[in-house]
């Protein structure tokens, strides 16, 4: 395949983002994990939180990114048939997904943040299964991706994957809002460090699985040994 300078554009912007996206969420792990010290003060644990809160929007928004960018990839490798149009649409859908995440994680304070950020769920747990959908498909000869490309379908599953498990974060550190809430009304007790430290032990399954998934990714396209 020929190295045209728009393909090592989208190509460099894809390999930062997956930096943007791991080493970001690096840090939202660690400052959770140290917002869960039961020995330092409230003030302290509440602005670790908030500090992970405001990272997370970074991975957020790279992991939101590299829908558009893989499809950009797949088009300069002639791996993927798609018009101007269809382009177009999926930047579309891309950057109003992304909106919506956002608004949702800003304004989760608010009553009707909550029910925006609900329904980004919803749009993550259909995005997982269709892309999951399509690598199955492409692999059969019937989906849009050219069945030659054997790494890049894998790819494409595993990404859908791992919008499910992203899901598995979103959902299992959803509780620690409320577990610190108890925490700032009632103190801190036996039973509340005991549910903020399960809500994050939980969460760690989906955050470490996810972490595996874009490591074997990134394997995957860098090797195409499949």
């Amino acid at each position: 395949m020929e190295m045209t300078e728009s393909f090592v554009f989208w190509k460099y912007l894809h390999l930062m983002m997956f930096v943007g996206w791991v080493g970001a969420d690096m840090g939202v792990f660690l400052s959770c994990k140290k917002a869960c010290d039961s020995t330092l003060s409230f003030d302290a644990r509440m602005t670790l939180l908030h500090v992970a809160l405001r990272i997370e929007l970074i991975p957020r928004t790279m992991w939101k990114a590299a829908l558009p960018l893989g499809v950009m990839l797949s088009r300069e490798m002639g791996l993927l048939d798609i018009t101007n149009t269809e382009l177009a649409l999926v930047w579309a859908f891309s950057i109003v997904w992304w909106a919506i995440s956002m608004t949702g994680a800003i304004y989760y304070d608010k009553p009707w943040g909550q029910k925006v950020a609900h329904f980004a769920n919803w749009i993550i747990g259909a995005v997982g299964i269709g892309l999951i959908a399509i690598a199955i498909t492409s692999a059969m000869g019937q989906g849009p991706f050219d069945v030659s490309g054997t790494w890049l379908i894998w790819k494409v599953g595993l990404y859908g994957l791992i919008n499910l498990t992203c899901l598995g974060i979103v959902v299992a550190f959803d509780p620690m809002a409320g577990a610190f809430m108890r925490l700032a009304m009632e103190g801190s007790t036996p039973e509340i460090e005991g549910l903020v430290k399960r809500i994050f032990n939980i969460s760690v399954y989906p955050i470490w699985s996810t972490y595996f998934l874009v490591v074997v990714v990134a394997f995957i396209a860098t090797t195409k040994f499949i």
